[in-house]
Order: C-alpha cells, then sequence, then structure tokens
C-alpha cells in the first residue's frame, strides 16, 4: 500500500510515475539508472546514498524517482529515510507517526533481553543483539543436557565455557591425557583452583606447569566444542548475567577467532528469527510492485549518534543483503555530518545539485567533505534546469521532442 495525504501529496509534475513513460524527464532518470550501473561495474551495486550540499536541491526526489525507475526495471527496491532531523522522504508519504528507522534502531535493537527461550530468540539472535548493545557479562544457555556459558567484554566473546563438560573432557583430564600435564601437576592446580577464583588454565601458566603457546592451543579446541554445544540448543532457557570486566574479559584468550566460528556454524539467516522480523516489521510496501520504503520513525534527541552507531551499520549490511538495491536520503552535506558517515557504509553517494541554487564554491566544498570522508563519488545529478534558457540543452529538447513528445515537468 502507498501511504499518501493531500497534505503532502507530491507534486506531480517531478514525479516520474505520474508522467509517460515517453517524456525526457522519465527517460532522463533511465539514463541515470543506466549510468549508476555502469559508474559501479567493479563492484555489484547494492546501496546507494542520495544527498545534496544544502537543502532544497531535490534530493527526495531523485531518491523516489530513482528508485520507482529501478522497480520498474525489476529490481526490488528499498527506500530509506535517513534523514533523522527533516525526514522528507516520510512526510511526502505522510508516514510522521509511524514507526521506522528510529525505532528500529532504539527499540528492536537495542531491546535488553535478559532472559527467555531460544525459541524466540535463536543463539544468532543474542549474540548479535549483546554485540551491538556492547554488554559486558555472561550468556548462560541451559536445555537440561547441556549448560554453556559465553562471555562478553563490551560487546566482544571473550570465552565459552562448556560447564557441565564431562570428567574425561575437561582441562585437566585432556592435558595428562596428551601427556603436557603430569597427574601430580594437574592434582596441584586443582588443589590451588579451589582455594581461589582464578581460572585453571590461569593456575598452570602461572605455576609454570604448562607454556602459554599450549594452553591456548588447548582452550582453542575446549571452546570450538563448547559452540558446537550451544550451537545445537534449539529450546533452551537462557539468561544474560552482568559480571564485573575483570571476570570476563580474562588474561588468556584462546587462539580461535570468534567471528569465523559463529559464521562456520549459524550462517543461515533463517536463524535469527527475532532480528529478521523487526527488520522485516518496519518496512512498508509502496503501490508499485518491488517498491518498499522504510520511513524515518520518530526525530530523535541525538540522530548524529544513531546514525553513527553499530545497529545503524549492522542495519545497512542486512538490509542491502533484503532488496536488490537500498536507496538511502540524507540530509544535506554542508549542515549535517550524517551524509559523511551514511556515505562510506554504501557502494556510492550521488549528489544533487539544483541548477542556480547554490554557488559553486560550497558545491566543491560539499564534494570536498564527501571524498575526505572515503565515500566512493558515482556522480552529480544537475537538477531543474531551465531548458528555455540554457542554449546547450536546445539541441536536446529538440531532438527528443519528436519522439517523446512535449510531456515534460515544468523547469
Amino acid at each position: 500500500m502507498l501511504f499518501r495525504s493531500k497534505k503532502h501529496r507530491p507534486e506531480k509534475s517531478f514525479l516520474v510515475k505520474d508522467l509517460s513513460d515517453k517524456s525526457s524527464y522519465a527517460e532522463s532518470f533511465r539514463t541515470l539508472r543506466t549510468n549508476l550501473q555502469f559508474s559501479a561495474m567493479d563492484q555489484e551495486l547494492r546501496s546507494v546514498c542520495i544527498t545534496s550540499a544544502v537543502e532544497k536541491e531535490g534530493k527526495t526526489n531523485t531518491v523516489i524517482n530513482l528508485a520507482h525507475t529501478m522497480a520498474e526495471a525489476g529490481s526490488r527496491v528499498l527506500m530509506i529515510d535517513a534523514d533523522l532531523r527533516k525526514p522528507g522522504l516520510t512526510a511526502r508519504f505522510d508516514l510522521k507517526k509511524r514507526p521506522g528507522l528510529t525505532e528500529l534502531l532504539s527499540h528492536a535493537l537495542g531491546a535488553m533481553v535478559p532472559k527467555g527461550n531460544t525459541r524466540d530468540f535463536s543463539l544468532s539472535d543474542l549474540l548479535t543483539l549483546y554485540s551491538l548493545q556492547n554488554r559486558t557479562g555472561v550468556l548462560a544457555l541451559d536445555d537440561t543436557q547441556n549448560q554453556v556459558e559465553i562471555s562478553f567484554f563490551n560487546g566482544n566473546v571473550t570465552d565459552i565455557f562448556w560447564k557441565n563438560r564431562p570428567e574425561e573432557k575437561k582441562l585437566a583430564a585432556t592435558l595428562v591425557k596428551n601427556q603436557l600435564l603430569t597427574k601430580e601437576q594437574a592434582m596441584m592446580a586443582l588443589g590451588q583452583q579451589k582455594k581461589s577464583e582464578h581460572r585453571l588454565g590461569n593456575i598452570l601458566t602461572t605455576m609454570g606447569f604448562l607454556s602459554t603457546k599450549d594452553l591456548k592451543r588447548q582452550l582453542s579446541i575446549h571452546v570450538f566444542e563448547a559452540f558446537k554445544r550451544a550451537a545445537t540448543m534449539y529450546e533452551a532457557s537462557f539468561a544474560f548475567i552482568k559480571r564485573p570486566a575483570r571476570a570476563v574479559k580474562g588474561n588468556l584468550s584462546p587462539d580461535i577467532s570468534f567471528d569465523k566460528l559463529f559464521k562456520e556454524f549459524l550462517s543461515d539467516d533463517a536463524q535469527t528469527p527475532y532480528i529478521t522480523g523487526a527488520l522485516e516489521s518496519a518496512i512498508l510496501p509502496m503501490d508499485q510492485e518491488n517498491l518498499f520504503l522504510l520511513p524515518s520513525g520518530n526525530i530523535p534527541p541525538n540522530p548524529s549518534e544513531m546514525i553513527n552507531s553499530k545497529r545503524m551499520a549492522f542495519a545497512l549490511d542486512h538490509l542491502s543483503e533484503m532488496f536488490d538495491l537500498t536507496i538511502i536520503d540524507t540530509p544535506p552535506v554542508m549542515p549535517a555530518s550524517d551524509a559523511l558517515v551514511l556515505a562510506p557504509k554504501t557502494n556510492g553517494v550521488l549528489l544533487v545539485i539544483r541548477a542556480g541554487h547554490v554557488n559553486r564554491k560550497i558545491t566543491r566544498q560539499a564534494i570536498s567533505k564527501l571524498e575526505s570522508s572515503k565515500a566512493a563519488i558515482l556522480g552529480t545529478l544537475l537538477n531543474r534546469v531551465d531548458m528555455k534558457k540554457e542554449q546547450y540543452y536546445r539541441y536536446y529538447r529538440k531532438y527528443y521532442a519528436a519522439y517523446y513528445g512535449n510531456n515534460n515537468p515544468p523547469q
């Protein structure tokens, strides 16, 4: 459904969908579509940031028309209103009161989940949420057969511990079995552990019974086995327990990449029912096939912090996987830094310039800022050119009018 109101009805003269397919205005956006595809030939074009130097240069119209043109060609396109200061795209469709990007970032991805069941929040959901929220503590999982604890420090996993590991598979037993430790040394270290709060591994290295290298190698095997158990706990109760940093930070970390470990066992998007549902529920279908919109939501008190957050980067990354193309409407470059933050997270940025509206110095400054942000500038779009006054366009207008007719928007 396409949400519109008389109060916020767009100017028909500047929307491609309201004009004949043969109009030169519509053709200009088809040309833009082709040029964008060529400009990103070395990579797949999945996300584009649309911005301008200052206000009222036509970037929101450009977002709508480009999205319409892309969807018309068969691509599944998502428009994102990331202007959390003056959300023009949201206002255009009369959606100011609808939840959107702000609620997705602050409520859905910021949801504090202290306890529950992995039927509702999968392990992938929990790992992602606690990471995005920079949580410090321990996630305890229990399905009556296995008990696994995953430690977090500022959102990063530091250890995975199989709490009810069988005796023959515990650290001391495996070290003795592998002849890295004697039985006497194991007994002495275990006795010392009962008297302190330190982990057995730290005690073994402190007492000089085991090298750090050998310990890390064995801990990596233990972490792998523990996470393998956790990944199969589909109906486990869980609780997140806050712990001080010193209790979860750990002095010794296993020689293992947690990110690679997670990807190996948790690569399927279907394993994130909560997060996938949150993303999908925030998106609204338009009345055109293949076209969707994520409105801005309520204007937050801290738009810059929200745009520059881990949650925003995560949302953009996952939304670009859900759609063939995401087109992001951002605030102008000169009054706000939001576009400078978002553009590098996309495949490129398109700068909209309204003819005769802003001087060249400001435009150059905007381009310089985008270049400094390491954004890939796909190009610039000169908007609202007066065809009657500009000598350069007279031949173009005369040539194309013969085929396309005179159904063009007034300039």
